[in-house]
């Protein structure tokens, strides 16, 4: 690869003027990385290369140049042959030369028989001997391989074999089906028949994708948890991560029921009048009185093949507004049918006075009639869905199943006490599974959904098409033991990932959403303004984060009601990034970087974009999550960059050790500083990486049996002194930070959420604006080269190459033609490419539609990332079956690093946190006593 561009080409000067809004070029602090890290690492290791398969890689290779460089010699060659008319007669430059002209043009092989009548044209065009002799060179290296093919391939299919060993992969090929199950045991034992040939591109799928990706998914990964030492002078870039002692003997499986299909199961199970009415009820939503109406958010839940529940929000506007008032206070704490029927009935009273009870018992007990009438008028409302049973469970409970059965005895009916039986199987066979030998796993699971689609089906809850695929259970392997982080990180690991979170800022979506809520906040309640119910801005605050989407990709954000504009409030920060973009690209281009070519982003002016950045966007505090690899070199490799606030450790929390929830807590109180209100808010939506404890003081929730704050106990405000829309406790007028530690996106949430999930709203951070596309035109239509883009020692982003639908359909079709392991057409399009041996296969970006979340939704059934080795035979054989699934188009990435041979570990992934705290807090403090002025001056007049 040819060396990176030098860093002194991109001369480090502000790129906009310092003026009034921004930090006037004073230093800023560097985002700090917490000391909490969480670890995850392949289970699998693999084992060094055997001798055939890594003699088959380096003729692979030379294989590679040679294409490469006959590529090269074709132009002057062409231009050659054509120059040599005047040495030979016209029959010959006819019936020889010209055919060998066009075929070296068009890249075809020429003809044997062409070949051995050139006579002495060879000796006559110095530029044709070069291309024989690279033409002969190439068919000894062909034969080479041919000849070490096979024994390359065996080896292949031994380590496969020895992979489909090991206990954490058959466990991890049972939880996925028991199908693959018996393909990985058949595979564990070397078989040469046509049915393992058949299933062997699948196996090494998944085998790949259990020594390659850390994404935490069952026994293909552990999870673990350490502190970082104090960053150390002296950097230790060299030490191997995967061969760190990770305290994998501590692991234990975490599983859990799927949390869609237990809240499906309830909502079957309360739609049934009788049972609904043991439950306690509350309203589904605050109540907002309108012109004498009284107006709900009510909630809508679709099943979606056992992933998620998707919440809808539609809002009901109602005229009994006053018994709809006495309703809503006494549903707070919730309460029976029976019990709210009574207090209605005694015109709201919970209990009647003992002093009227002594007096006049008949007087006080509530007439029958008036009871029946308030009956009649709660299944009214029950009915149109304003009034909502509590769940017997609480909604973060990681095993619910027993609380649902305990429900079902408590109400006496002898059907229930069977279903509550039935629902006890379901809850024993999942705490099963985790401990389960493979085989017993793989027998736990089809019974667990044969069962969940009969009692579902029962219950008049089908669960769609295709109930063999349906996910009844989640697995993560999670480490218990703390684990020793020492040489993991040094001082100048520290400094580039501060300098990172500060890029991010710029680079992020975040900014852009808030001004834009700013903006509909504004327009509709007008400067200052204030919502009382959250719920009421939901849509509005769920419209603007897909504005803010729409404008990052060109489109036009919009004016707000005073004549502001979103574009207008993050023009400086556009200016920044803009000029950014543009001096980074002006430097590669000057000094001559092509597509191989590092994009190197000078270290001072990134450190110093904290200093740049408007004000606005400084003001509140921010926290990103950086998921990075060690490569060699020293060189730290950047994965991801998300929001922080501990959303991708929270799920684990319950199961690490208890320091990692401590030093979570620790690490936003002393971002937000002393005295400030900060509340979780955990919504669930049946996807149950969503499930994590609370680490802060306070949760906002629509019980307050469970949350310290109901949602009625906040509302939105427009801060003047801030210009941006804040949460406000009623009660105290104070700000309150408001953070969403789940992992599912916020966008496909319940929209009534919309507003306290935007809160802190950082996350979806994209530098691929950074590096330069370089088109080239290939067979099937044009490659998308982009270089890798780096910041000091860290790969921000790594090598890409973009194929179109139609050159993937060309390249399936070579592969096809040429046998079971493809050498030839591998190694010419490798040197077409310009890519390496190891990679990582991608699904193509799809094309934007008209919303984000819809984006999303698509999103979730595109194949994920996996790793492709170009120099294994193996490899070879599987790549059309593998390439296959992406018919829309290819993205192969850099594998860097690649899985690493004859370490402990194959991959090993950390995930770290940083900090900002928010900047300008003496005038934070101002708006907060401003704040809390203006709540006590209308806190009569609501």
């Amino acid at each position: 690869m040819k060396p990176p561009v030098p860093e002194l080409l991109l001369p480090v000067t502000p790129l906009v003027p310092a003026h009034d809004g921004t930090h006037d070029g004073h230093p800023v602090p560097l985002p700090r990385v917490t000391p909490g890290a969480l670890v995850r690492t392949t289970l699998l290791s693999l084992p060094a290369e055997p001798a055939p398969a890594a003699a088959f890689r380096a003729a692979l290779a030379e294989l590679v140049v040679l294409e490469g460089r006959l590529t090269a010699l074709a132009p002057a060659l062409g231009d050659a042959l054509y120059a040599s008319r005047a040495g030979h007669t016209e029959d010959f430059h006819r019936d020889v030369v010209l055919p060998l002209r066009r075929a070296v043009h068009n890249g075809r092989e020429p003809r044997p028989a062409l070949l051995r009548r050139l006579d002495g044209l060879a000796g006559r065009v110095p530029e044709l001997r070069a291309w024989l002799d690279v033409r002969g060179r190439r068919e000894d290296v062909l034969a080479v391989l041919r000849a070490g093919t096979d024994p390359a391939l065996a080896a292949g299919r031994s380590v496969l074999a020895g992979l489909c060993r090991e206990p954490s992969f058959l466990r991890a090929a049972s939880f996925t089906s028991a199908d693959l199950l018996r393909a990985v045991l058949r595979a564990g034992h070397g078989p040469t028949d046509r049915r393992a040939r058949k299933e062997e591109a699948g196996v090494a799928r998944h085998a790949v994708r259990a020594v390659a990706r850390t994404t935490p998914l069952s026994a293909f990964t552990a999870v673990g948890w350490g502190v970082l030492p104090t960053p150390s002078a002296v950097d230790r870039r060299d030490v191997s991560w995967n061969g760190a002692d990770l305290p994998v003997g501590s692991s234990r499986a975490v599983v859990r029921a799927n949390r869609t299909l237990v809240d499906t199961l309830f909502a079957a199970l309360a739609a049934d009048p009788r049972r609904r009415s043991t439950l306690p009820h509350r309203m589904c939503s605050s109540l907002r009185d309108s012109g004498g109406q009284a107006a709900f958010a009510r909630s809508r839940t679709a099943f979606t093949a056992a992933r998620f529940l998707a919440v809808e929000d539609d809002e009901v506007a109602l005229g009994a507004a006053e018994p709809l008032r006495r309703l809503a206070a006494l549903c707070d704490p919730p309460a029976t049918l029976d019990a709210l029927a009574g207090m209605l009935a005694r015109g709201g009273a919970a209990e009647p006075d003992p002093d009227q009870v002594a007096a006049d018992p008949d007087q006080v007990s509530a007439a029958p009639d008036h009871v029946a009438a308030s009956a009649a008028f709660l299944r009214q409302v029950c009915d149109a869905g304003l009034l909502v049973p509590v769940e017997p469970y609480a909604p973060q409970d990681p095993d619910p199943l027993p609380r649902l059965a305990d429900w079902l005895r408590s109400t006496g009916a002898p059907h229930d006490r069977e279903l509550a039986l039935r629902i006890d199987d379901l809850s024993a066979a999942t705490g099963e599974f985790g401990t389960a030998e493979p085989g017993r796993r793989a027998a736990l699971l089809a019974a667990l959904r044969d069962r969940w689609v009969t009692l579902l089906t029962d219950l008049g809850h089908p669960v769609g098409p295709d109930p063999a695929r349906l996910t009844v259970l989640s697995e993560d392997v999670v480490m218990r033991q703390p684990i020793r982080l020492d040489g993991f990180l040094g001082a100048a690991d520290h400094r580039a990932l501060g300098e990172l979170a500060s890029l991010s800022e710029v680079f992020d979506l975040g900014p852009a959403v808030r001004r834009q809520v700013r903006d509909s906040f504004v327009a509709r309640y007008g400067p200052g303004g204030v919502c009382p119910h959250v719920w009421d801005f939901g849509a509005d605050a769920d419209e603007a984060w897909q504005r803010a989407s729409r404008a990052a990709d060109g489109g036009a954000p919009g004016a707000d009601g005073d004549g502001s504009t979103a574009a207008g409030g993050i023009r400086r920060l556009v200016a920044l990034r803009a000029e950014l973009v543009e001096a980074v690209h002006r430097a590669h281009a000057d000094s001559g970087g092509g597509p191989d070519h590092d994009v190197v982003l000078p270290a001072g002016l990134v450190a110093g974009l904290g200093s740049r950045m408007p004000s606005w966007a400084t003001r509140r505090p921010v926290s990103y999550t950086g998921f990075v690899q060690r490569a060699s070199s020293g060189v730290l490799c950047v994965n991801h960059v998300y929001g922080g606030w501990g959303r991708f450790s929270s799920r684990f929390l319950d199961s690490l050790a208890p320091g990692a929830a401590r030093v979570a807590a620790t690490a936003v109180s002393d971002t937000l500083g002393p005295g400030a209100v900060v509340a979780q808010v955990r919504p669930v939506s049946g996807f149950n990486a969503n499930l994590h404890p609370r680490f802060v003081p306070e949760e906002i929730g629509p019980d307050r049996s469970y949350a310290s704050l109901g949602m009625d106990d906040v509302e939105l405000v427009h801060d003047l002194h801030g210009d941006e829309v804040r949460v406000r406790v009623k009660a105290t007028g104070a700000w309150a930070d408001v953070l969403y530690a789940g992992v599912f996106a916020p966008l496909l949430l319940q929209p009534r959420l919309a507003p306290l999930l935007m809160d802190h709203p950082h996350g979806i951070t994209d530098f691929g604006a950074l590096v330069p596309r370089h088109l080239t035109a290939v067979p099937g239509g044009d490659l998308v080269r982009t270089p890798r883009l780096r910041h000091r020692h860290l790969v921000l982003r790594r090598r890409r190459w973009e194929l179109a639908g139609p050159t993937v359909a060309v390249l399936l079709g070579e592969l096809a033609a040429e046998g079971e392991v493809p050498v030839g057409t591998v190694a010419r399009w490798r040197a077409l490419l310009g890519v390496p041996d190891q990679l990582y296969l991608h699904a193509a970006p799809p094309a934007r539609g008209g919303r984000v979340d819809e984006d999303l939704l698509s999103a979730l059934d595109r194949p994920r990332p996996q790793y492709v080795d170009l120099g294994d035979a193996l490899h070879l054989r599987c790549l059309g079956k593998w390439l296959g699934r992406h018919p829309g188009g290819a993205v192969l990435e850099e594998a860097l690093p690649a899985p690493a041979r004859g370490e402990a570990h194959a991959a090993v992934e950390l995930v770290v946190e940083t900090y900002r705290a928010g900047l300008g807090v003496g005038d934070a403090r101002d708006a907060q006593a401003h704040a809390t002025a203006g709540w006590a001056n209308r806190r009569d007049d609501r």
